[in-house]
């Protein structure tokens, strides 16, 4: 296949809802690649907000450019805007910090990311989309375990947050607990469609023969249910389970799924 989330996220098919990480890979991503550099056509943006608007008038207005950039898929270049505003204004550090480690996780620059969201812990221990972002990014590196201790505090502090309750059901089954994974998807899709994400997990792990059979009990749950009549016919015809057999649930996802931050 989290959370920039996981996995190979164009194969992914399960039911959920929420704000995706676009980049996610099933398998851990290795060492981290180096953000690139600003192009040409940006780089005097930056120097001339600072020459009309001093300290914190300016951190705002970065901000908002930030996020405008990261709205608009321009991660590198919200990436340095993050990081200006926050040095100019220390009340938009956390704020800034949030977002960064976000898109540093995105960037698959996993020592940055893992840095900026062990200091926001440090702030706010018993923040569930924090803990379900931090989760997300463990899950996106393969470590199922760390994963599921992360997103288990996320669903503990927070019984109604179905992001971390589907992300949370992705690592462990992961690590073979299919039955402790139904119940956690259970808490945020149909049965039905928890057994199509169980499915789908099977099939990442190469486990043809358990992955049609959870297909098939989905089916026997809710026969109409279009993700998995669509991943048995490719699993049927040796095909990868693509995006487009994903399920419609509160919001269709094909991502373990990120919390929108602050």
């Amino acid at each position: 296949m989290c959370a920039r989330g996981v996995i190979t996220a164009a194969a992914f098919s399960f039911a959920a809802f929420g704000c995706l990480h676009p980049n996610s890979e099933t398998n851990p991503a290795g060492d981290a690649a180096k953000l690139p550099q600003l192009n040409a056509g940006n780089t005097t943006a930056m120097p001339a907000v600072q020459q009309e608007l001093p300290g914190k008038p300016a951190g705002a207005l970065l901000i908002a450019m930030a996020e405008g950039l990261e709205k608009g898929g321009k991660d590198v270049e919200a990436i340095s805007y993050y990081e200006k505003a926050r040095d100019m204004d220390a009340k938009l550090y956390d704020r800034a910090s949030r977002r960064l480690a976000v898109l540093y996780d995105k960037a698959d620059d996993q020592a940055r990311a893992m840095h900026e969201f062990q200091e926001l812990l440090k702030k706010m221990p018993k923040d569930p989309s924090l803990l379900n972002d931090v989760g997300y990014s463990c899950y996106n590196r393969g470590k199922w375990a760390e994963a599921e201790n992360y997103l288990r505090k996320a669903t503990a502090l927070d019984k109604n947050f179905k992001p971390a309750w589907v992300n949370l059901g992705l690592a462990l089954a992961q690590q073979g607990k299919q039955v402790e994974a139904i119940e956690a998807f259970s808490h945020a899709v149909s049965t039905a469609e928890a057994y199509a994400n169980l499915g789908f997990v099977l099939t990442v792990q190469g486990k043809k023969e358990a992955a049609l059979s959870a297909y098939r009990h989905s089916l026997e749950l809710e026969p109409t249910l279009k993700i998995s009549h669509a991943a048995i016919a490719r699993l049927e015809r040796g095909e990868p389970v693509h995006s487009e057999a994903a399920a419609v649930g509160p919001a269709n996802a094909i991502d373990p799924v990120r919390a929108v931050g602050p």
